[in-house]
């Protein structure tokens, strides 16, 4: 009797296999990948666009749709200022030069659409790495830079002080967002305890993937 391919089940295994690299590979992958779609046509950007919406229904990751969501004002901006910043042929010929470019709008869809791509890139990377693991991998990002004077004890310290404080902050008006920043002025509390982050070590897997991931970065750019 054949057996049947569950892509449901594939997928899963896709995301379980992703979830199991290491954090600073997956803050490199997502970096490689913004640099990468900057460059992708109509045709690899409905691939991915494809791939990243299997890939979040089979993770459940709504995360990431609220973050495109909230970004939605900006995808607006952007979109209508590549349309009436961009010379071209008018969209509307009856507006004569109040008429956004035809042009301009393609080029504000396609950066909008890339954006989106980031944003539910971001979403993936968020829901695969909590706050402590993806610390740990920045952390181990910033490591080398130590060469160049950048503290990357600090850093992760501020991003993890930043990150608590946005947790437990809940929604605020524009009266309450007054008082807190009006409470900045007052002199800061001493910070108390200590912060320890986990660092893993890196497998052959990461090797690998970062390897494979380069070699296709370069075939986008070529």
């Amino acid at each position: 009797m054949p057996s049947t391919v569950n892509p449901w089940g594939a997928f899963h295994f896709l995301i379980v296999t992703i979830t199991q690299f290491h954090p600073a590979t997956k803050i490199l992958l997502w970096l490689g990948f913004a640099i990468a779609v900057q460059g992708l046509g109509a045709v690899p950007l409905t691939l991915l666009s494809v791939l990243l919406a299997a890939l979040l229904l089979a993770g459940h990751s709504a995360g990431a749709l609220l973050m495109v969501r909230r970004a939605r004002w900006l995808l607006l901006s952007l979109l209508l200022i590549y349309a009436f910043a961009t010379p071209g042929d008018a969209l509307f010929p009856v507006l004569g030069a109040f008429s956004p470019s035809l042009q301009g709008g393609r080029g504000g869809v396609f950066q909008a659409w890339r954006l989106i791509l980031l944003l539910l890139a971001l979403g993936l990377l968020l829901r695969s790495c909590p706050q402590n693991s993806l610390l740990s991998g920045l952390y181990i990002l910033m490591r080398p830079l130590r060469t160049v004077g950048v503290d990357a004890d600090r850093i992760a310290v501020r991003l993890w002080l930043t990150l608590q404080y946005a947790e437990q902050q809940p929604r605020r008006n524009v009266q309450g967002w007054w008082s807190e920043l009006r409470s900045t002025l007052d002199p800061a509390p001493d910070a108390a305890g200590e912060i320890t982050l986990e660092l893993p070590a890196f497998a052959w897997r990461d090797g690998f993937i970062l390897a494979l991931a380069a070699l296709l970065l370069g075939l986008a750019l070529w």
